[in-house]
């Protein structure tokens, strides 16, 4: 977190018969190649570069709003979009004053902005915002119970709004907080702990998986990648001291896939990462990639929005940035083959020459994604990209416009609005 402070201040597999094949038991699983790409929506979204911004998925769009750039300027403007691609302002300047690393969070069909800090004059926040459209915005609170503070994390949880930790900093004095609040409402907040398991920090990250509250990383005194869960955020527990991934403050954390990820941030000795971690468990983490398509940073925003992740602006020592990426996880996963489990995936003739067909169910209206990667987990082709109504479809594949090989056919299905609830990878073999 220290370097927050001063990034403010300065800103297995073999050749069988000339075929690739994996090496894998398909009798247990399909132990199949999970590599993760990542692809550029935009080199420069319509919102000026920014760090410390917040994002929240509201109303079936992405939002962006507030943050910082590398010349001390606060921002209060809110934009969203569909597709990450084209953005819409909703208003140049919010009902909250210009703040950088507040914390959002989707609830009640409402966007909620909490706390966060500003230079003009030195002050950390504890006043909370909402809006139902993104222009309007109401003061739920000025002066919440938990004391002025950024760099915290904000999570929904058992039908509740929480704040876990964070910073309140000036020219003479750091806190490290780590307490832990509730409300209902955003207007009265309980205080569960005023010291929860872990030490005070901020820059780290919570997500709320498997029916418990996670807290990951962040820096105080020192840094951390230690992992900690609650399910009542009074009782603590942690599950490693030293993740796989490097100590970090300031990255991303979601979920997605039914699965924890963890992504980029930086350390105390200005190394910016662009890594990505994932885990089951929050014990055992398996990198992903260890280098993404976009740059080394920090401060950046992420959202789960059309079966995809998401890297949204974000900065190093020298720069901040307005570009927009997302990934749709891994490209080829780990998928059981116990007996009687009920398919959504169901391809014709195969391994097939000529014409097969790909018939597979949707079981609930929602973005829907059907694609073909190869051997290296390389997507080579889009069948269907969008919103899906439920029932039942069926594609045609020739052989012609596939190399000989092996492929595997990976079905996405989410609800609006709605991480993803279905996901499924089937072997194809084409021959000639």
């Amino acid at each position: 977190m220290r370097k927050v402070i001063g990034f403010m201040r300065k800103v297995i597999s073999k050749k069988i018969v000339g075929i690739t094949v994996l090496i894998c038991n398909f009798f247990i699983s399909s132990c199949i190649f999970a590599g993760m790409n990542w692809t550029q929506a935009t080199g420069s979204a319509g919102w000026a570069k920014r760090g410390g911004h917040g994002s929240v998925v509201f109303d079936s769009k992405m939002w962006v709003f507030g943050g910082m750039n590398t010349s001390f300027y606060f921002y209060n403007d809110v934009w969203y979009s569909t597709d990450g691609i084209s953005w819409t302002q909703a208003t140049a300047s919010a009902g909250w004053v210009k703040r950088y690393l507040s914390t959002s969070v989707a609830f009640n069909d409402k966007i909620w902005v909490f706390g966060g800090m500003n230079f003009s004059p030195m002050v950390s926040y504890n006043d909370a915002w909402y809006s139902t459209d993104g222009v309007s915005w109401t003061q739920a609170t000025a002066s919440a119970g938990w004391s002025g503070r950024y760099g915290h994390t904000s999570v929904v949880f058992d039908n509740k709004m929480w704040v876990l930790g964070g910073v309140y900093f000036n020219d003479t004095l750091e806190v490290y907080y780590n307490d832990v609040w509730c409300s209902p409402d955003g207007v009265s907040w309980t205080q569960v702990t005023a010291s929860a398991g872990w030490v005070g920090r901020g820059g780290h990250k919570s997500v709320v998986y498997d029916g418990k509250m996670w807290v990951f990383g962040g820096g105080g005194t020192t840094e951390y990648n230690d992992v900690w869960y609650s399910t009542d955020g009074v009782n603590w527990t942690q599950a490693t001291a030293s993740a796989g991934w490097a100590e970090r403050d300031c990255f991303a954390a979601t979920v997605f896939d039914n699965k924890m990820w963890v992504f980029g941030g930086e350390n105390y000795s200005d190394d910016f990462y662009n890594d990505v971690w994932y885990s089951t468990n929050g014990v055992n983490w398996t990198q992903a990639t260890a280098s993404a398509g976009w740059t080394g940073r920090t401060v950046f925003a992420t959202a789960v929005f059309g079966n995809k992740m998401w890297a949204i602006g974000g900065g190093d020592s020298t720069d901040v940035y307005n570009d927009v990426w997302y990934s749709t996880g891994l490209g080829i996963e780990e998928k059981s083959n116990i007996k009687n489990q009920k398919s959504n995936i169901k391809i014709g003739q195969n391994p097939f020459i000529g014409i097969t067909t790909i018939c597979y169910d949707v079981p609930k209206e929602g973005n829907v994604s059907l694609k073909i990667y190869d051997i290296t987990g390389k997507c080579v082709k889009t069948l269907v990209d969008g919103n899906v109504s439920s029932g039942n479809y069926k594609e045609t594949i020739d052989s012609k416009d596939y190399g000989e090989g092996v492929y595997f056919v990976k079905l996405i299905t989410g609800g609006i609005n709605l991480p993803t609830v279905g996901r499924e990878t089937k072997k194809m073999v084409v021959i000639k």
